[in-house]
């Protein structure tokens, strides 16, 4: 029987483009940091995504991923939240969470151009599916500042 072994990961061909050396990526997420009371379903998310960003370096298409997740993070959050959320789904979190004042009229937008972008490729209808880091990091940034803002927050 014969044993296969996988290559080392080699850098994706886009990375210079972004960083130096994949030591740099960590320079991109360090200030993801998952704050004390988020919900342990959520911050593992968190958690997730930070690490997808670090890795796109070897796989581009892991920031998508990286976002994607992220905003996952912020609807366990919002259904905790928001009341009555059972399983609305999350435009409907989204609306009404800034209809109660839980979220503000720019956290609302912003999930909700995020919640496109996901619905936009987990349906087909976004057929690139690659964003660069650079794009990437502040939509992550966004959905880890949400998240604590929300859990520092009394819940209704």
């Amino acid at each position: 029987m014969t044993t296969q072994r996988l290559p080392f990961p080699v850098p994706d061909e886009g990375a210079h483009h972004f960083v130096g050396q994949y030591a740099d990526m960590h320079n991109l997420v360090e200030d993801l940091v998952v704050p004390a009371g988020v919900p342990e379903f959520a911050a593992t998310v968190l958690r997730t995504a930070r690490e997808l960003l670090c890795q796109s370096y070897y796989c581009c298409e892991f920031s998508t991923v990286a976002v994607m997740h992220s905003l996952i993070a912020v609807e366990i959050v919002l259904r905790d939240r928001v009341p009555g959320a059972g399983k609305k789904p999350l435009q409907q979190l989204i609306k009404q969470g800034a209809e109660t004042g839980i979220l503000t009229a720019r956290q609302a937008e912003y999930l909700d151009y995020g919640r496109q972008i996901r619905n936009g490729m987990a349906h087909g209808k976004t057929t690139h599916a690659a964003m660069p880091p650079a794009m990437a990091v502040p939509m992550v940034t966004t959905s880890f500042a949400i998240v604590s803002e929300l859990c520092a927050a009394p819940a209704e």
